[in-house]
C-alpha cells in the first residue's frame, strides 16, 4: 500500500517557465535597517517527504510543445537557497543531531484545492537555541488560474510560502547573533516539531508478545519521525527496534505490557483455499478508530512477480490496513498483509481487479522474528482440528499505527 503525500497529484504538470521570486512578501516588509543576510545561525526543519520531493516541469525551449519532463529541485534545495539571502548559515535540522543554532524554524508546507484556486500554507514555529518557542504562525500563498498558466505551479506555490514564512520569521524577530546565540544544548523534542494534525502514513500491526511488541510493514513506518500506536481507545508511542526491507516487515517496541496478543501458525504451509479473516485499520483520517474485520479466502499461493514468501488472500482491504494480520478461523496469523493491486492504474488497461490482496506468509515472518531476536508465541496445533476463536477475541490484539514527519 502507497504512503500518502500532501501534494495533489498532476499539479507539477502545469508549467511553462518559472517567474522570478521576489525576496519578500508583498504584504510582509522586511526591516529597513536590519542588513541582510542577518548574522545569526538558524536550522530548518522540514518533514522528509517535503524534503526530498521534487516538482517536475514540461520543457521544450521555453513552450509546452513536447511530452519532455524535466525535474526540478528538491524542496530542502529551495529552501536552503533562499534562506541564504536570509540568514548567514543556515542548514536542515537533523532529529539525530544538529550543530549549534540560535534558531531552529519548523516548517509544514502543503498545497491543496480551495475554491477553484491552490493555496499554498505553512504552519511554522521558531525555537531559540535553548529549544524555547519564541514564535509561530502560518503562511499563505493563493493562486487562481488565469488565461496563462505559470511555470511550475506546485514548486513555485511551495517556494513562495517559504519564502514568506522566512520574511515573516525576519519581520517579527529580527534575529542576531547577540539575541540568538548559537548553542548546542538541549533543541525541541521530536513531537513538538512533527506535524501531529496530519500524518503522513498510516496502517496496521499487531501485539507479539506480552511486552507489548508490533509487527506490521516496514513500509508504513519508513523514515518516521514520531510513531504512534492506537489500541483499544489508547494512544502509546512506539518507537522502531528491527525491520527488513526485503520481506517488508518491522517490529515496534511501545512497552505495552498485556494479555492480548496474537500467535503465529506453526506446522507448514497455509493451504489454497482456507477461510481467511483480516483485521485492519483502514482510512484512519475518514473512519473511526474502530478495527475492520473481513472476510475472503486464501487465493493463491503465489504473490506478485518476484517477491518472497507472499500468498494472495480475497478478504477485501483498503488503504491503512498494509501491516495487517490475516489469521485463520482458530486466530492464529497466517500472513502480514502488505500490498494489493493498484485498481486505478490497472483500470487505465481495462482490467479491474477485485480483492487481489498480497500478505507474507507466516513461515517468514517467524525466520525474522527468530533473526532479531523478537519473542513471539507459535501454535503448532493442527489447522483442521476443530475449535475457533471469535473475532472480539482477537480484535484487541490489533492496532492502528500513525506516521509523522
Amino acid at each position: 500500500m502507497r504512503r500518502s503525500h500532501w501534494f495533489p497529484a498532476g499539479l507539477a504538470l502545469l508549467t511553462l517557465m518559472v517567474p522570478p521570486l521576489c525576496l519578500a512578501s508583498a504584504d510582509l516588509a522586511l526591516p529597513k535597517d536590519l542588513p541582510l543576510p542577518a548574522n545569526v545561525s538558524v536550522a530548518i526543519y522540514l518533514p522528509k517527504h517535503v524534503r526530498e520531493f521534487r516538482s517536475a516541469f514540461r520543457s521544450a525551449g521555453g513552450f509546452q510543445t513536447t511530452d519532455s519532463v524535466q525535474l526540478g529541485n528538491t524542496f530542502e534545495e529551495s529552501t536552503l537557497a533562499a534562506a541564504e539571502h536570509f540568514f548567514k548559515s543556515s542548514f536542515m535540522y537533523e532529529v539525530n543531531g544538529t550543530a549549534a543554532h540560535g534558531l531552529l524554524i519548523a516548517m509544514h508546507p502543503s498545497v491543496k484545492a480551495e475554491e477553484r484556486q491552490l493555496v499554498a500554507t505553512a504552519h511554522y514555529q521558531v525555537y531559540d537555541g535553548s529549544g524555547t518557542s519564541v514564535l509561530q504562525g502560518d503562511s499563505v500563498v493563493r493562486w487562481a488560474p488565469g488565461f496563462s498558466v505559470p511555470a511550475d505551479v506546485l514548486g513555485n506555490l511551495m517556494q513562495q510560502v517559504i519564502n514568506r514564512t522566512l520574511t515573516d520569521v525576519v519581520a517579527q524577530l529580527r534575529p542576531t547573533a547577540d539575541k540568538f546565540p548559537a548553542r548546542e544544548t538541549s533543541s525541541p523534542t521530536v513531537d513538538l516539531l512533527v506535524d501531529k494534525d496530519h500524518p503522513v502514513a498510516s496502517g496496521t500491526g499487531f501485539f507479539l508478545n506480552s511486552t507489548g511488541q508490533v509487527l506490521t510493514a516496514a513500509h508504513v513506518v519508513h523514515e518516521c519521525g514520531l510513531l504512534e500506536v492506537r489500541y483499544a481507545g489508547k494512544t502509546a508511542p512506539a518507537t522502531l527496534t528491527a525491520n527488513s526491507a526485503i520481506l517488508d516487515l518491522a517490529v515496534l517496541d511501545t512497552h505495552v505490557s498485556g494479555e492480548h496478543f496474537l500467535r503465529l501458525r506453526g506446522g507448514g504451509h497455509p493451504e489454497l483455499g482456507e477461510n481467511v479473516v483480516n483485521i485492519g485499520f483502514p482510512l484512519q483520517t475518514l473512519m473511526t478508530d474502530a478495527p475492520t474485520v473481513t472476510r475472503g479466502t486464501l487465493s493463491s499461493r503465489a504473490g506478485l512477480s518476484g517477491s518472497v514468501g507472499q500468498f494472495q488472500f480475497s478478504a477485501p482491504i483498503q488503504p491503512g490496513a498494509s501491516g495487517s494480520p490475516v489469521i485463520d478461523p482458530r486466530g492464529d496469523v497466517l500472513g502480514v498483509a502488505v500490498g494489493t493491486l493498484n485498481a486505478a492504474e490497472l483500470l487505465k488497461q481495462g482490467v479491474l481487479p477485485q480483492n487481489v490482496n498480497f500478505a507474507l506468509e507466516a513461515f517468514y515472518v517467524e525466520k525474522f522474528l527468530q533473526g532479531r531476536a523478537v519473542a513471539f508465541s507459535e501454535d503448532l496445533a493442527d489447522p483442521h482440528a476443530s475449535g475457533n476463536v471469535a473475532i472480539d477475541d482477537a480484535l484487541p490484539a490489533v492496532v492502528g499505527i500513525k506516521c509523522y514527519q
